[in-house]
């Protein structure tokens, strides 16, 4: 039996003045978590604006290796550092595997919905890149091996599917997806207007 994957999705805001020391920082975090065991990979979001949020994913091949990082002195080091750059309290995330596309950031801390949901989103926002990128990467791609031209395709379409399409595919389907939450916000919203 594989043990799920470990990933860690970190947000933050940053002091003013503070972005070029936090990225630095952000750099130096993924660069020490990639000498652990189990280390896969290291993102860096940017802010769409100065003052936005900056957010680091990190994932590890299981939660076990994850948590190993998480509670070393190097790792509890960083995020000292980290606080001395940023405002408030960080935004700390944990998810397994496809569950990080299914992450909003208007249903902050929320638990990911049931596998059976997911499937089937997924499926939705997968089949018309899958469909469509061969077709329109063919000009490009025709000339060379399938494994070359595979590995084109894939690398296109995961960066696409990560930050663009499966967004936009969890926003659409955000009331089916999180039903629960989605009732408690509007509850929320009605019990704190004043009239």
């Amino acid at each position: 039996m594989q043990l799920p994957a470990g990933v860690v999705a970190i947000a933050r805001y940053v002091k003013p003045g503070y972005e070029a020391d936090f990225e630095e920082a952000v750099r130096g975090v993924i660069l020490a978590a990639s000498t652990f065991p189990g280390y896969v990979g290291g993102e860096v979001l940017y802010p769409e604006t100065k003052r936005g949020e900056w957010q680091l994913i990190l994932r590890f091949d299981t939660f076990t290796h994850l948590q190993e990082w998480e509670q070393s002195p190097i790792c509890q080091g960083w995020i000292a550092r980290a606080d001395g750059l940023s405002v408030g309290a960080p935004k700390v995330v944990r998810v397994n595997g496809l569950e990080a596309w299914f992450a909003l950031p208007s249903v902050p801390n929320t638990l990911p919905p049931p596998k059976w949901k997911t499937a089937i989103v997924s499926a939705i926002g997968i089949y018309p890149v899958i469909s469509l990128m061969p077709i329109l990467l063919r000009p490009i791609t025709s000339g060379i091996p399938t494994w070359l031209a595979t590995i084109v395709s894939i690398s296109i379409m995961m960066p696409l599917m990560t930050w663009v399409v499966m967004p936009q595919i969890t926003r659409l389907f955000k009331r089916w997806l999180y039903p629960s939450v989605v009732k408690h916000s509007a509850y929320q919203s009605s019990n704190s207007n004043p009239n």
